[in-house]
């Protein structure tokens, strides 16, 4: 979860008291979609400028 708070997404207050844990999975999860979406188009620009 601290990566949460690393990205400025929760902080450690929020993370205790206002979400459950199936909450804080969720959000940690959505961020590393979109994670995973910037570096493929990352990718597929670095492709077409070859």
């Amino acid at each position: 979860m601290y990566v949460l708070i690393k990205a400025g997404l929760a902080s450690m207050w929020e993370l205790k008291t206002c979400y459950t844990l199936d909450e804080a999975l969720k959000l940690y999860a959505l961020y590393r979609m979109d994670q995973d979406v910037e570096a493929g188009r990352a990718e597929e620009l670095a492709k077409g400028v070859s």
